[in-house]
């Protein structure tokens, strides 16, 4: 979001309307297609995922785009997560959440495909399918290669995927090559090595494909739209294939006159590093791919639309009137805050909540096997904590602690009218995640926490700074209730904190040395690690004793943050534990091995993961006033992750 000021006028592009086949969108935002999981592996539509795309459509969407990855095979192994179009079971919803999205003016569209060798069998206890026996270097199972008896099924599924959408009064199907899919593994030169007609020269590979869109095209009527989704820029050679040949491959596909609209973004799922360009975090530059959407836009004849970290409305009608697409992806940022198409076209941009890209709640939770959530918006398929009831009787509360737990039951409380008194020790509010974002890496980290201000400034919360929240200072303030968001403190005060190390209270310069010890394994450690060799300490070592460094990222993440360090030449132990001799010196013991190293004496030693909630305020006030009731929330109850803090100042702050 961007923090400059702006009227309605300046995005007259964003929300003009756009022919797309013959069907209008009512304005460029787009929501594209991505999986949830909340399907309990069945592949069936619930509830939960209908309430959710129309919650998009009633915030302002113009095209909302569903079911990431969405099977269109039932012999085919799915991914986690994901839809299967080829069960006639989920019709009735189907139908339902066209109607659904269609009364607040919005297209709907689901993408569709076949994951080949991208899949995984385990999923289905089905072999994975690909035009030849090439493991991905991600997954690493072995396919079965297609014979060519076993190929029109396939092309054949695709269209009747396509009739069951228009059957159920959808308005479009997506067909996807993007991420390694089927349809990119045989344009690969690097993996078809066939020697039938899907294979060898450039029309034997492109055959597949262009079969799968003819059929598709007959199968549906020409109101209809069909879109294509694929990268235009691999950001690996591991396929053979560059930006120019995947325009080459676009404009062929063009030519076919079966494509109304194209969908551009980057990367592939060949190698792990080209796959965490697929859904680029917070390493990756605004807009990272629309370099890819301008140059494919410049040569096809229908609309693009351009995807990747298109975060905001200004940098979205930026794109837009610089020719890179002719509609935006937004998907993230719709995620965080699904009212800010409509917030935008009103002008209240200081309202939108933004996303902070940092991949934990959604992307990064799907690639972990678990279901997708929003780490800022703990509504995400969850109306109770969207839309709060006023309070039956205006009361006071008190909120110690101005991290994100406590300024979001500040918040929320304020919005259902109570009086709210927010109390910080320190002169600013953010709490840790105020230090975590000062590093490099994460540029947007922080914006949650501006957001919030401004909400509490919005909503009359009376801000005490610089105030420390004792059975004192809260008592005198009269409170009908009081919510203790007092965060954690380290289990040991010998050590050093990555928040004393963020602030500047522990210098860093070329003489020193750091140790950082992580048995956390997410990416605080190595964020920490990266910021004293960005600082010039002399020698950098983030040791664990887990299996690797980072060992509970998710791969969007892990290969940006290995690439860091590597820069930065951080050294990487695994399987060490630290310990304190008798004499008080500490050794890296390897857990496999008699190897050690002595930990010099002057080594800036940083613990990651050894911290406990703070809930000594909490025993004091009952102590004082047993009647009055008091909560604990946030890291204050057990140090856990940032969307457990921002869910349960939420919840409290609703029920209060």
């Amino acid at each position: 979001m961007s923090d400059h000021p702006m009227v309605q006028a300046d995005l007259q592009t964003l929300f003009s309307p756009l022919k797309i086949g013959n069907k209008e969108a009512k304005n460029r935002i787009v929501s594209t297609a991505h999986a949830v999981a909340w399907d309990n592996g069945t592949g069936l539509i619930n509830e939960r995922h209908v309430g959710y795309e129309e919650r998009k459509a009633a915030g302002g969407a113009g095209i909302v785009m569903t079911f990431g990855s969405a099977s269109v095979y039932e012999e085919s192994s799915a991914s986690y997560g994901s839809i299967s179009l080829w069960d006639e079971r989920n019709e009735p919803l189907l139908k339902e959440l066209a109607d659904r999205v269609h009364a607040h003016g919005a297209l709907i569209m689901s993408q569709a495909t076949h994951m080949g060798r991208r899949a995984d069998s385990s999923v289905s206890s089905r072999p994975i399918q690909a035009p030849s026996a090439i493991p991905e270097d991600v997954h690493r199972e072995t396919p079965h290669v297609l014979r060519i008896e076993e190929i029109p099924p396939i092309v054949q599924s695709f269209a009747d995927a396509a009739k069951r959408l228009e059957r159920c009064g959808w308005d479009g199907i997506e067909i996807t090559s993007f991420s390694g899919h089927l349809i990119e593994q045989f344009w690969s030169p690097a993996l078809n090595h066939r020697t039938d007609k899907y294979g060898g020269d450039f029309t034997g590979r492109m055959r597949f494909s262009m079969e799968v869109l003819q059929a598709v095209r007959e199968a549906v009527s020409r109101e209809f739209i069909i879109c294509f989704r694929m990268t235009g820029d691999p950001k690996t050679d591991a396929l053979d294939l560059d930006q120019d040949d995947m325009l080459e491959i676009a404009t062929k596909l063009d030519e076919t006159g079966y494509i109304d609209m194209f969908n551009i973004s980057g990367g592939t799922g060949a190698t792990y590093r080209a796959q965490a360009a697929v859904v680029p975090g917070d390493t990756f530059a605004r807009g990272t791919f629309n370099h890819a959407a301008r140059k494919m836009k410049a040569q096809l004849s229908v609309p693009v639309l351009a995807a990747g970290r298109n975060l905001d409305p200004g940098q979205a009608e930026q794109a837009l009137t610089d020719k890179d697409c002719d509609l935006v992806g937004m998907t993230r940022a719709i995620i965080a805050d699904p009212d800010m198409p409509q917030q935008a076209k009103t002008g209240e941009f200081s309202k939108i909540r933004p996303c902070i890209a940092c991949t934990e709640g959604c992307i990064g939770r799907l690639y972990t096997g678990m279901p997708v959530i929003c780490t800022v918006n703990p509504a995400m398929g969850n109306d109770a904590l969207d839309n709060f009831k006023p309070a039956q009787h205006r009361r006071k509360i008190v909120v110690v602690g101005g991290g994100p737990a406590g300024m979001e039951a500040a918040r929320v409380s304020a919005i259902r009218g109570h009086e709210v008194h927010l109390l910080e020790s320190a002169d600013k509010l953010g709490g840790k995640v105020y230090f975590a974002s000062m590093a490099s890496e994460r540029p947007h980290y922080g914006r949650h926490i501006k957001w919030l201000e401004r909400e509490l400034d919005r909503f009359g919360v009376n801000v005490h700074l610089d105030t420390k929240g004792t059975t004192d200072s809260v008592l005198l303030l009269n409170p009908d209730e009081v919510v203790l968001a007092t965060g954690s403190n380290p289990r040991n005060d010998h050590y050093v904190t990555d928040v004393e190390l963020l602030d500047g209270k522990i210098s860093i310069n070329a003489e020193r040395k750091v140790l950082v010890y992580d048995r956390e394994g997410k990416f605080r450690g190595g964020s920490v690690a990266h910021f004293a060799a960005e600082k010039g300490a002399s020698q950098v070592e983030i040791a664990t004793p887990l299996w690797s460094v980072a060992e509970d990222l998710d791969e969007m993440q892990k290969p940006e943050l290995y690439r860091l360090l590597a820069e930065k030449n951080v050294a990487l132990s695994s399987n060490k534990n630290l310990v304190k001799t008798k004499e008080g010196h500490h050794v890296l013991e390897d857990m496999w091995s008699e190897t050690k190293r002595n930990v010099e004496k002057d080594e800036i030693i940083v613990l990651i993961g050894y911290e406990e909630g703070d809930n000594r305020l909490f025993n004091q006030i009952k102590a004082a006033a047993p009647e009055l009731e008091v909560q604990l929330i946030g890291d204050a109850v057990s140090p856990r992750r940032l969307n457990d803090a921002i869910s349960e100042g939420v919840r409290v702050g609703s029920t209060i």
